[in-house]
């Protein structure tokens, strides 16, 4: 299942994303706080089953600041009671904080998701794939390990969203693909460095054509396929079925 929300807003921070997770929050808290105490709770350690992308719309950067005429964010996920409650949460409210930014939602809009039970399917990325080796260096699409180190993370995801990790390994072929440096930081680290410190990934947009499990690649285009999915990357969308 898959849903966007338009925002109104006419400036956000560089590190956008943790608005986005700040609203997804807000959003969960509005709809059912017994879920939302759930959903983030310290005990429960494994990752979040959802991915979203962020479309800025008409955006100047200027210094550690963005202006725009707004923003299209995109989630998705293959856990209905999650989606449900985000949905809802967005529904009931009209206007999000984010530090002294002002967020207005004025559209939640159902999309289709698609369904395919091919073993061949060309992503295209919404949001940027991050991979890093065990030593957290970035990999790139044109590196001989890249397949290993991105069905290392499909593994991983499947496993903590349904207790089994792939049904057959990925075969991974980029098709095109662009560097881009996305620069973050995080409550912690703007605790022990500063608000002016940032975090660096090197993440990669593009096209790739993917082969194995039909059912595994479906959860993948719902779920996302990246390091940090529940910041914004690794957002999935199928631009073509094949076989």
């Amino acid at each position: 299942m898959r849903f966007s929300c338009f925002f109104r807003v006419s400036k956000i921070p560089i590190c956008y994303r943790m608005a986005i997770v700040s609203i997804i929050k807000e959003a969960l808290r509005t709809s059912n706080q017994e879920y939302c105490n759930y959903f983030y709770s310290e005990k429960r350690q494994k990752t979040k089953p959802f991915v979203f992308s962020v479309y800025l719309k008409n955006f100047k950067i200027m210094g550690d600041e963005i202006h725009l005429d707004g923003m299209n964010v995109t989630f998705s996920s293959p856990d209905y009671e999650f989606l449900m409650h985000l949905y809802n949460g967005l529904q009931q409210k009209k206007t999000f904080f984010y530090k002294e930014y002002e967020f207005r939602k004025e559209n939640v809009r159902l999309l289709k998701e698609k369904q395919f039970r091919s073993s061949t399917v060309v992503f295209r990325t919404l949001s940027p794939i991050l991979v890093e080796d065990e030593h957290g260096a970035p990999v790139s699409p044109d590196q001989v390990d890249y397949p290993k180190h991105l069905n290392y993370l499909a593994n991983l995801i499947l496993f903590e969203y349904r207790g089994k990790g792939l049904q057959s390994p990925l075969s991974v072929r980029p098709l095109r693909y662009k560097k881009i440096v996305v620069k973050e930081s995080n409550h912690q680290f703007a605790e022990e460095k500063g608000d002016n410190c940032y975090l660096y990934f090197t993440a990669y947009h593009g096209q790739f054509i993917v082969q194995g499990h039909p059912e595994d690649l479906q959860l993948l285009y719902q779920l996302g396929l990246s390091k940090r999915r529940n910041q914004g990357f690794g957002q999935l969308e199928v631009e073509e079925v094949r076989g």
